[in-house]
């Protein structure tokens, strides 16, 4: 290698140090720019098992819950990422057990056994959204009741998927699954727990 190529080699390398560095940078502005309603979801987000993950799933819609600041406004968009993360975990599944010759027959059988449970998750998720969209107050103790039972029973519904992996081996298919329905009883377990914050209100209407 000749001298001018070396220069060029380095110079390269420089460059993209410094490319890397400077989105470095940009993303750790970003992560870090305050928003409105940024304040209103962290604080209502303590209340949850997983804060930081309530808080990450909820920025999007902070502008929104900001003009509004309803602790009933929070609860539906979280309930909304749950039931989206649902129904893609569904979409993904299905992808997933269509490729036959990469599982094994226990794989197929508690694949599913998921997909059920994954179907009858984003059922109860929906139901759950659309009760909290028509609350009124005569009825408000009667609706968050049905809204705490199905998001219950979603979280349980999770749960079951993996009993169907536990005679199968350490598969890639396990560990992808199990990975998949921990992030989903997340969204769940934080979006049932502002739901029974709002249950326990008398102005959450």
């Amino acid at each position: 290698m000749d001298y001018s190529t070396s220069r060029v080699r380095i110079a390269m390398d420089f460059s993209t140090l410094f490319f890397l560095f400077t989105v470095a940078a940009i993303l750790a502005y970003g992560a870090g720019a305050r928003r409105p309603g940024d304040d209103f979801i962290e604080s209502s987000c303590k209340i949850t098992r997983y804060p930081n993950l309530c808080v990450a799933s909820l920025r999007s819609y902070a502008p929104s819950l900001q003009a509004k600041r309803s602790q009933k406004e929070l609860v539906k968009a979280a309930v909304k990422v749950s039931l989206q993360n649902s129904r893609n975990m569904t979409v993904w599944a299905a992808r997933l057990s269509r490729r036959a010759g990469d599982l094994s027959k226990r794989e197929r059988g508690a694949l599913r056994d998921c997909l059920e449970n994954f179907d009858d998750t984003s059922e109860q998720i929906r139901e759950s959204l659309a009760e909290l969209k028509h609350l009124r107050s005569d009825t408000f103790k009667f609706q968050m009741s049905n809204v705490q039972t199905w998001m219950s029973a979603a979280l349980t519904n999770e749960d079951s998927c993996l009993d169907g992996f536990q005679d199968v081996g350490k598969g890639r298919v396990k560990v992808l699954v199990n990975g998949r329905v921990q992030h989903a009883c997340e969204l769940i377990s934080n979006a049932l727990a502002l739901v029974n914050k709002l249950a326990g209100s008398t102005t959450g209407y």
